[in-house]
């Protein structure tokens, strides 16, 4: 039995993974379905989702998630035959319908399925059905049915007693044991018999569309079928009896439920629907490849529906970590001495051959990994959609490279960012229609959402065309929380450092605490979860005319360029990234002020100084073993080499003895058991000794931190 009820989880999970990937159609759909040119086939598309989720639960014991989908599908239908009928406020319904069951699959798939009552919007959507149609739903019909067969049950029959005589069933086995007349046996009927022929001519009597329509709904209902048949014959050994309470038991599913009791709605036309504010999308078009074969226009082969397969990503992951290390093999192979020496010049030339090859496997293995920002995108466009019609903003909003691919890592810390960055710029950017016209400007906003990829880097861009971002009172409230720093005069800060202050914890300028802004939080995410990607944001804005928030990502986090600096006898390796500049100082661009410590005099800009060889040299020599040497370079030489690093408090200096070089590096993970915000990893290098990838930003504050607390 625990084999049955293993396999029938497995059934169930099989089926919860495929329709979250439904449901990625289903708002795809949905969204283009507002400024559709074809709504009848979105809506078709859309219905789709909603027919196989029905039946896909129902085959797997998942009756409340079947039942639901029905109720929706119920209105899907609907507007396939009348796509007039879809406006601003059944859109948000649908969409509603599917985030519940979105968020019902999601608690399932993570056993924690406990009850689950969407009645209220189950009335709504039976209301919205039978409002636009006129006549009742077949859940109202249903529910009526149900109560008038209760209705009609009979009362509980009272229990009655009666006396057998003491023959009684001596007759009774005496009536068995005589011979019986045969059984009338009726014949199953056959299946029923196709006339080709008769709905050939049928189907070309109807028009395009109804056709159209009809084919879609063969096709649906076929797909269904092949899908119950399946999953029936996968399962046809297990009790029925038997297995499926002890499967809802253990997966810790809800039990299948009875779709909520809903009143009857009133069959009354709905009334007019304000469309206001309109929300516009506008997605790039896709150039179409050239064909090489002339002006013929042949067709391209279709796709093989066959050729994508599900690999589990740990399964992924370790074969990275393999190429990986072959990579790490490879370095030291075409750095070593032996290979490099030109007495064996066959030998150097297969170490070369290996070098392309091993670097080709890593890029195709990397690519496995690599995920497009289309779902993004679309989660962007609703958001931008529901903020649009709760604040009655009305947006032109522009996607543009949304096939853009990033590391599957990058893909999962990049999406909190991009969400709370559009809503920023939604809630502060944009102004209200009224204020814009005061000020000369279309009523529809401009909202320009672009990714685009840059060598080793991908550039994502969010613009407006708003009120800028206010310097004064962003600098006004960085002077109230602290975070300007003292001696610093607020007039020489520059424009884009004091925007930086909006990514600290708990700043906030927003006048009220809405449901969109106004805590304090979430900006502050965009940064910390860049900082783990290693990415940065730029922030252009002016007043009146617009803001831009500039996202430079790389696009995978398993490598990363970086700079070879030595310090203390130690090597490290700074991510190419956080590096602003590496500039000589002599000892007279040195100074120190009162309540700012020591700083250095770079082109007449006075950039703090810390010094990190103390704190650099304790992490090193627990995590590595070196040990700190004290004969550095920089006691030997008069000039001091200093690397600039931009951090979210501004430029930051700190010395080092020496830049060996560049290289690119596997990132490798240091497990401690404890967090190191100043290490970003470590890596191999081509002599196989293991070298420490800092983290500037972190390392500046917290030896800042330390100065400060030892100071006081």
């Amino acid at each position: 039995m625990s084999d049955d009820n293993a396999f029938f989880e497995e059934l169930q999970m099989d089926f919860l993974n495929e329709s979250l990937f439904m449901f990625e159609q289903y708002e795809e759909s949905m969204m283009k379905l507002e400024n559709s040119d074809d709504p009848a086939k979105d809506l078709t598309d859309i219905f789709r989702v909603a027919h196989s989720v029905k039946g896909g639960a129902a085959a797997v014991g998942l009756t409340d998630l079947s039942k639901f989908a029905h109720v929706a599908e119920d209105l899907l239908d609907l507007l396939r035959s009348k796509p007039e009928l879809v406006n601003s406020n059944v859109i948000s319904l649908l969409l509603q319908a599917g985030d519940e069951l979105k968020n019902r699959i999601a608690s399932l798939q993570q056993g924690q399925g406990g009850p689950w009552d969407p009645a209220a919007l189950v009335k709504q959507l039976v209301e919205v059905t039978e409002g636009l149609s006129g006549k009742k739903s077949s859940h109202t019909k249903a529910a009526e049915a149900a109560a008038k067969t209760a209705a009609a049950a009979p009362a509980a029959v009272e229990e009655v007693k009666v006396a057998v005589p003491d023959d009684f069933f001596e007759h009774v086995d005496a009536a068995a044991a005589a011979p019986r007349e045969p059984e009338l046996v009726i014949p199953e009927p056959a299946d029923d018999v196709v006339n080709h022929d008769l709905l050939a001519e049928l189907l070309s009597q109807l028009s395009p569309e109804d056709r159209a329509e009809f084919e879609a709904k063969e096709a649906a209902e076929k797909a269904e079928q092949e899908l119950i048949q399946e999953l029936e014959q996968a399962a046809i050994e297990i009790p029925h009896e038997e297995v499926a309470p002890a499967v809802v038991a253990e997966a810790g599913l809800a039990a299948p439920v009875a779709g909520p009791t809903v009143s009857p709605a009133a069959t009354a036309s709905p009334e007019p629907v304000t469309e206001e504010p309109k929300l516009k999308v506008v997605a790039q078009a896709k150039t179409p490849p050239s064909s090489d074969n002339g002006g013929g226009g042949a067709k391209a082969p279709a796709k093989n529906q066959n050729s994508t397969i599900k690999v589990d990503t740990g399964r992924v992951d370790s074969v990275l970590d393999a190429v990986g290390e072959l990579v790490v093999l490879k370095n030291q192979l075409v750095h070593d001495e032996t290979v490099r020496s030109g007495e064996n010049l066959r030998l150097e030339a297969i170490v070369d051959q290996l070098d392309k090859a091993v670097r080709e496997l890593y890029e195709k293995t990397l690519s496995i990994r690599m995920t497009p920002l289309k779902s993004m995108f679309i989660k962007i466009q609703r958001i931008v959609r529901d903020v649009s019609l709760t604040l009655d903003k009305p947006v032109d909003l522009q996607l543009i490279g949304e096939e853009t691919e990033v590391e599957r890592t990058v893909f999962e810390l990049l999406g909190d960012p991009l969400v709370h960055l559009v809503r920023n710029s939604m809630d502060h950017g944009v102004e209200k229609k009224e204020v814009r016209q005061e000020r000369g400007k279309p009523a529809v906003a401009k909202v320009t959402v672009s990714a685009k990829q840059n060598g080793g880097n991908v550039i994502i861009e969010i613009i407006d065309d708003g009120g800028g971002i206010n310097r004064e009172k962003v600098l006004s409230k960085a002077i109230e929380k602290g975070f300007v720093p003292k001696g610093v005069d607020p007039s020489t800060i520059p424009d884009e450092s004091v925007f930086q202050y909006i990514f600290y914890p708990g700043f906030s300028t927003a006048d009220k605490i809405s449901d969109l802004s106004g805590r304090g939080v979430g900006l502050d995410v965009v940064k910390s979860n860049l900082d783990k990607i290693n990415g940065k944001i730029n922030i252009m804005s002016k007043a009146g005319q617009g803001t831009t928030f500039r996202l430079t990502i790389p696009l995978s986090t398993a490598i990363t360029d970086g700079i070879i600096v030595s310090l203390d006898g130690s090597r490290y390796i700074l991510p190419i990234h956080s590096i602003r500049e590496i500039v000589r100082v002599l000892p007279k661009d040195y100074t120190n002020i009162s309540n700012a410590g020591k700083v250095a005099n770079i082109r007449g800009l006075l950039l703090p100084v810390v010094d990190v060889s103390r704190t650099l040299g304790t992490l090193n020599q627990t995590l590595t073993g070196d040990v700190v040497k004290k004969d550095t370079l920089s006691s030997r030489r008069e000039e001091t080499m200093l690397v600039v690093i931009e951090s979210v408090t501004g430029q930051m200096a700190f010395p080092v003895d020496d830049v060996l070089g560049q290289a690119q590096v596997v990132v490798k993970p240091i497990v401690t058991g404890f967090d190191i915000p100043e290490i970003a990893g470590a890596a191999i290098l081509g002599d196989g000794r293991t070298v420490l990838i800092l983290e500037p930003g972190a390392l500046l504050q917290s030896v800042s931190k330390s100065s400060e607390m030892a100071a006081a």
